[in-house]
């Protein structure tokens, strides 16, 4: 699973970036999933000026940076 933003469009091409995915390591005694969020190192995401609009950047850069880099 994977959060991901759209950029944009190349002709009838939908242009997308992968901000961070969702790393499954197993399973609960109850079979819930158990993971974590990993980044995929971006960061700066395009929607960066539209979060800073509205007072969330630095919300944004906190989340942002409190995740784990995938390597």
């Amino acid at each position: 699973t994977q959060i991901t933003e759209v950029i944009g469009m190349e002709g009838d091409v939908i242009v997308t970036q992968d901000l961070m995915r969702y790393e499954i390591e197993g399973e609960d005694a109850n079979g819930k999933l158990i993971g974590r969020h990993v980044s995929t190192g971006i960061s700066k995401p395009h929607f960066w000026d539209r979060a800073r609009y509205y007072g969330e950047e630095k919300r944004l850069a906190a989340a942002l940076d409190e995740m784990e880099k995938t390597s």
